[in-house]
């Protein structure tokens, strides 16, 4: 009934159930038995009637089911096994930077410490050299000598190892700056610039930040997965994570009665009935040709007619879904679930609108699209998993089901489920392309390098035209410095969609990590310049890069 992707398609018509009126037809039966039995008719009639009058009859539901969502014909494909998804025990409290990469959304707003090593320092001179050559190093020393606001702060990034990349790491940002003019005449320019900043660390440094952890800071840095909001550093001894490791603490499957069978319904009135079905048929026909706003009205005028229409209440979700109306689209499939919670459908398009209306208000306190975190305390999130739970009991091969059961999953910082629902969903629909995507992520941010290398190669090989998975490849041979495979994915994906900053930011930083200062600088310098505002938490990255790229 609803065609892939949420948006409305053709539906078989449904024709109506009875010719003509069902009263009508047991008056013909009765006129044509004996007086006796039309007396004995009557009295059942009267007696129906006085029953009615304490409870409603019911019928069986004869409304056909919608059509499942399910992918037919499509080539089976082997994924990797499902890792553990364990994490080293904190020691005294310090977090380490692939934990809060992974796990660090239970954390958001508290202040925490976090151990790691210093792999990238924001340099300020050699910034404001880059960014005005025409002047030179000692007329930007001597700016900053007079006004230190030049420099109010500077940011630096936390690794587990001191080789780690800068994707593999946090970033620490507000550290301040030495305000005072205390020696200022009496040291060297570059004593001074040394001098400047606070507090004293250097490349390969192992220190324990005390900040804030969150995805904005006070000066409007971001970043969607998290930022330290630097309140204070203390130098240390490297620790070795405590073992053995520990698997993630996960939230109950939920084991509630899933309905198998339809309920009986109130009886309709076949007239009722037929005229509601008519205008069903007209909405179904109005999402097929994507006039969804007739299919609303439509469905609206089948359901004023007969209320408990439940699959008009279905199409009508279907329409605010294709329109990304999530609230409008959780009240339609709420009510058709109340309705039928033995269909599938119904509670997938429940689950789903649950999600993404979640979603929209987490957006709306956030302001911005990348910077969306679900609360996983949030009622709606719990729902939201139990009605796609029961999706894929109800159908195991709903695709979509698991695609946003893992989304779920994965706010609910239950890796391993979420990974469980990925690989489901890929198997179930090999050509789904954001299920490639989602998992691979995934592996990436956790550091399993070839479980999401096999399944980004697996999407290209099924979906070779798609940039983002193209790029995601490149993503996966870049963590593991496959510089050569890396580059070449990359140009794939920017031959498939030239204005993809994600990729030409990437493309960037394997250049620069090679050498290649011309193509290096090509990328980093389109990437600063790009108006696009997905490309902001880039930006400082890229500008830091192009500082440290020999000058042509």
């Amino acid at each position: 009934m609803i065609r892939a992707d949420g948006a409305a398609c053709a539906v078989c018509q449904i024709a109506p159930q009875h010719g003509r009126d069902r009263w009508d037809t047991l008056e013909e039966a009765a006129g044509s038995a004996s007086k006796t039995m039309r007396t004995a008719w009557t009295a059942g009639l009267v007696l129906l009637i006085a029953t009615t009058a304490r409870a409603d009859p019911t019928e069986p539901d004869d409304l056909p089911d919608p059509r499942p969502e399910i992918a037919r014909n499509e080539p089976r494909v082997a994924l990797p096994a499902v890792p553990g998804f364990e994490l080293p025990v904190a020691e005294g409290g310090v977090h380490r930077p692939r934990e809060l990469r992974v796990r660090g959304s239970a954390l958001l707003g508290s202040e925490i410490k976090a151990g790691g090593y210093v792999i990238s320092i924001y340099d300020c001179a050699a910034a404001l050299v880059d960014a005005n050559p025409q002047a030179t190093r000692a007329q930007i020393v001597l700016s900053i000598r007079q006004d230190a606001g030049l420099c109010p702060r500077l940011w630096f990034y936390l690794g587990d190892t001191a080789a780690a990349a800068r994707e593999a790491s946090i970033w620490v940002v507000d550290v301040p700056r030495r305000q005072a003019r205390l020696e200022r005449d009496t040291v060297s320019d570059e004593e001074f610039v040394r001098w400047l900043a606070l507090p004293r660390i250097a490349l390969g440094d192992y220190v324990v930040v005390t900040g804030t952890w969150t995805t904005r800071s006070p000066h409007n840095d971001h970043a969607s997965k998290g930022l330290l909001v630097y309140h204070a550093l203390e130098h240390a001894a490297p620790t070795r994570p405590a073992q053995p490791a520990t698997a993630p603490v996960r939230p109950a499957t939920p084991e509630a009665a899933v309905a198998t069978r339809p309920a009986l319904r109130k009886i309709v009135a076949v007239p009722v009935f037929n005229a509601s079905v008519d205008h069903l048929n007209a909405c179904n026909r109005q999402n097929a040709a994507g006039h969804h706003d007739a299919a609303i009205a439509e469905c609206g005028a089948a359901l004023a007619i007969w209320n408990d229409n439940h699959l008009a209440w279905y199409a009508m979700a279907s329409a605010h879904i294709a329109r990304s109306e999530w609230s409008e689209a959780r009240a339609a499939a709420e009510r058709a679930v109340a309705l039928r919670p033995d269909q599938a459908m119904y509670q997938l398009y429940y689950g789903m609108a649950l999600y993404e209306a979640e979603r929209e208000r987490a957006q709306r306190e956030h302001g911005a699209p990348d910077e969306v975190t679900v609360d996983v305390s949030a009622p709606a999130l719990g729902a939201a998993r139990d009605a796609l739970w029961r999706a894929t009991r109800l159908a195991p091969e709903l695709w979509r089901a698991h695609y946003y059961l893992g989304r779920v999953y994965r706010d609910l910082d239950d890796s391993h489920q979420a990974a469980e629902q990925f690989t489901r969903a890929i198997a179930t629909h090999p050509m789904y392309r954001a299920g490639y995507i989602a998992l691979s992520e995934l592996y990436r941010s956790w550091d399993y390098i070839d479980q999401a290398l096999a399944v980004a190669k697996l999407g290209t090989t099924y979906l070779p035209s798609d940039a983002e998975l193209w790029c995601e490849l490149g993503m996966a041979y870049g963590a593991r410095r496959a510089d050569d495979q890396a580059i070449a994915a990359f140009d794939r994906a920017l031959a498939l969609r030239p204005q993809d900053m994600t990729a030409r930011f990437q493309r960037g930083q394997v250049h620069a990590r090679r050498g290649d200062v011309v193509n290096a600088r090509r990328d980093l310098e389109a990437v600063v310049a790009s108006r696009d505002a997905a490309t902001a938490p880039w930006q400082p990255i890229a500008r830091e890069l192009l500082v440290r790229l020999p000058r042509r």
